[in-house]
């Protein structure tokens, strides 16, 4: 048996890999469409510089609000600190959102502490559009 493994050792290893890259893409892509059975929308700011690699990953980092609490991710996109943002979030679990970076925030907006509804945006949005950017279509 052990004779076994260690023959296929590499094999093993690149089919772990293999399932766990899937189990975590699965996950991401399920969480994502909870975004959209209960969205709300509020404004992130980009908070950092792009970077290489630190603690949460490659790209910028950015923030957000909801019900006072602050919100902290990372997107792999080379955008301006201090930039603003549309965000779409689930309204159940906050945690999970997606940066809708075709909607840049040039505007002074006071989201509310609980976000908006689609309805109550103060911008002019393509649904379509955001359904694709959170599917990641």
């Amino acid at each position: 048996m052990k004779t076994i493994i260690d023959k296929y050792f590499h094999l093993i290893c690149i089919g772990m890999g293999i399932i766990i890259i899937s189990i975590i893409m699965i996950n991401g892509y399920f969480n994502n469409k909870k975004i959209l059975k209960a969205p709300k929308y509020t404004i992130a700011l980009i908070i950092s510089d792009w970077h290489h690699k630190n603690t949460n990953g490659i790209g910028v980092d950015y923030e957000y609000f909801v019900n006072k609490k602050r919100f902290l991710s990372t997107i792999n996109l080379d955008l301006k600190k201090n930039d603003k943002y549309l965000l779409i979030f689930d309204s159940l679990q906050p945690k999970n959102n997606t940066l809708l970076e075709t909607y840049k925030v040039d505007k002074i907006f006071n989201a509310p502490d609980n976000g908006w509804l689609l309805s109550e945006l103060p911008i002019k949005v393509d649904t379509v559009k955001i359904k694709n950017t959170v599917l990641g279509n």
